[in-house]
């Protein structure tokens, strides 16, 4: 039989070595958990630079794929254009002394490539290019009656039918990279017909919603860069570039407006499928970027109105609405808001801005 001392002075000698290795073994224990934890956050930390890695990765794959469709775009539709040839130039319209009024001529909403017959119009790439036609006409008309020897001409946007909207589909008479092609030659024919007679400064909006390409559903200003309308314009300046009648203004880099210059005015041009309220625009417009426009053209809307912002020393500040090249569409039609097709000209006075208002109805 084991023989055991369990005298008082044993047993604490006992308990002490007893505590002393527990407490060991809990240090040892409390330091493994705290390994454990530093090394759970290093892991952490190299899983969120793994993502950050990923989402650094797909976002440089999307630029890449986003400038490689823009060059196939620009490749393609290049091999399809070259500079047109200079129109038989008759002598300049206007008197060459200094004139207190400029013009802006607005065309919004051309939807090329629609084909359609609505309950009050109808439309094809063959009237869009006939209605440019006849615009020609009344702008020499127009020129001759004022005397001018120099027209800014803006383009606002929608150039395209595109395909906005599955019902786009039925009323698309072409492709759209077919149809970028065709309105960038009309425009610039038409720049070019207008040169014969007046030195045109044509200014184009750089985004709308029709001409944005909406890849993998997509949704609408979610890839608001990939917008046929820079592409459009591009082709307009290389297209009139050997006209020295002509000069084509393209928004800054970046922008998804443009600036048009008329007597030191601030006169600002976009589409309008930016704008919730356009009775507030002028207001939102100025607070955003810390300016003080005078006045704001837009189309979108496809008619035409004229909405006052604030006074000023000498004028009013204004939104310009434009309507539509195109006219009522069957789309016009459900909602009951159609209205003519048209263009504007807005006359502005050296000393009180905007004065003078006109409108050519092309159906």
């Amino acid at each position: 039989m084991l023989h055991c001392d369990f005298g008082e002075s044993t047993y604490r000698k006992k308990r002490a070595a007893f505590d002393k290795m527990l407490q060991a073994h809990q240090k040892t224990i409390t330091n493994s958990q705290e390994q454990l934890k530093e090394l759970d956050d290093k892991i952490q930390e190299l899983r969120k630079e793994r993502q950050k890695l990923q989402t650094i990765n797909i976002e440089r794959n999307r630029i890449d794929r986003s400038q490689a469709r823009q060059e196939l775009y620009y490749e393609y539709v290049g091999s399809m254009i070259n500079t047109l040839p200079l129109p038989d130039f008759l002598p300049l319209l206007g008197c060459s002394e200094p004139r207190q009024m400029e013009y802006l001529c607005c065309i919004s909403d051309l939807h090329y490539g629609a084909k359609f017959v609505s309950d009050a119009n109808e439309y094809s790439p063959q009237i869009c290019r006939e209605r440019l036609g006849y615009l020609v006409g009344q702008l020499y008309d127009f020129i001759s009656y004022h005397s001018v020897n120099e027209i800014s001409i803006a383009s606002l946007g929608d150039t395209l039918q595109g395909c906005l909207r599955l019902s786009d589909l039925k009323i698309n008479d072409s492709s759209v990279v077919k149809a970028s092609v065709e309105v960038s030659r009309l425009i610039s024919q038409f720049l070019n017909s207008v040169s014969k007679f007046v030195k045109v400064k044509y200014y184009h909006v750089p985004a709308a919603n029709h001409t944005q390409l909406r890849f993998l559903g997509s949704k609408a200003n979610e890839i608001a860069d990939e917008d046929l309308e820079y592409l459009i314009g591009n082709y307009i300046k290389d297209l009139c570039a050997d006209n020295k009648r002509i000069c084509v203004n393209l928004a800054d880099e970046g922008e998804q407006y443009i600036d048009i210059p008329i007597y030191g005015y601030d006169i600002g041009a976009m589409h309008g499928h930016q704008v919730k309220n356009p009775e507030t625009l002028l207001k939102d417009f100025n607070a955003k970027r810390d300016l003080l426009y005078d006045y704001l053209v837009i189309g979108h809307y496809h008619n035409g109105r004229e909405l006052s912002g604030s006074e000023r020393s000498m004028n009013d500040s204004e939104v310009l609405v434009c309507p539509s090249f195109m006219g009522s569409d069957p789309y016009a039609d459900r909602l009951m808001r159609g209205s003519k097709a048209a263009v504007k000209i807005f006359g502005f006075d050296e000393l009180y801005g905007h004065t003078e208002t006109y409108k050519i109805i092309l159906n």
